[in-house]
């Protein structure tokens, strides 16, 4: 397996923490050149403005937009292999020691996902669906999960989302965590296995953060789709429960 890894040009100390993270693993780490935030410029045809304000509600952080279509250069990196599984990470992630055992035993889990979140900014309200190992079990996320540093996905996900993610309107982890709309299934790890929230790094998008819009402009478009969006995410994924048990 591979583990694709999004990392700046102009940011190399990044990159030579993520090759020596794997170094113990049998992963092989393929740099993926991120798409520079400095460097991109709007209007872009990969990225719906009006909708993003409609439907997200600020204004446009370009680190964001940069975020977004790098994660999608590096889905098509991945499938330009023949592997059945890739492994997408941000560069500013930290794996734990057992990493390498919990993904091999979610993989005998696959027939259950075909995207599994591996980090998040916080535990979200994750369900346990299957035990994994002592340490980590395979969890049905009931709430959006903020983050999306590190996750694992099949070829039928990475070739539904380049095809349906584009062109942007939402960040990318508001993006991926709508699977349902795709005829997809994410499930995610408990404890996550790689953390996302150590602060050795800084992070362009928060750093460059955008204000709220007008609460007249969030109340008419982007509190509606927020509710009805998290309405269908808690039917789908609660549905996908029953159907289990």
């Amino acid at each position: 397996m591979r583990a694709y890894i999004i990392n700046l040009d102009r940011a190399p100390e990044r990159w030579a923490h993520m090759k020596q993270s794997f170094e113990t693993t049998k992963i092989e780490p393929c740099r993926v050149s991120a798409v520079d935030g400095k460097e991109l410029s709007l209007p872009c045809n990969d990225f719906d403005e009006r909708r993003f304000h409609l439907f997200h509600g600020r204004a446009t952080n370009i680190y964001e937009v940069a975020c977004y279509l790098s994660h999608i250069k590096a889905m098509n990196t991945f499938l330009e292999t023949q592997e059945e599984y890739g492994l997408i990470c941000e560069d500013d992630v930290f794996l734990k020691p057992d990493f390498e055992l919990l993904l091999e035993e979610a993989i005998k889990a696959s027939s259950s996902w075909n995207i599994l979140r591996l980090t998040g900014l916080h535990p979200g309200k994750p369900l346990v669906v299957k035990k994994l190992t002592d340490a980590y079990e395979l969890t049905v996320q009931m709430g959006r999960l903020k983050g999306a540093g590190a996750y694992l996905i099949d070829r039928k996900a990475a070739q539904v989302l380049v095809k349906k993610l584009l062109p942007m309107w939402l960040p990318w982890d508001h993006a991926i965590d709508r699977e349902w709309f795709f005829g997809l299934r994410a499930l995610s790890v408990k404890p996550f296995p790689i953390s996302q929230t150590e602060e050795q790094f800084q992070s362009a998008i928060q750093g460059n953060s955008k204000p709220k819009l007008s609460s007249w402009r969030r109340y008419l478009t982007t509190y509606p789709y927020q509710a009805m969006n998290e309405l269908s995410r808690w039917c789908f994924r609660a549905t996908n429960i029953y159907k289990r048990n």
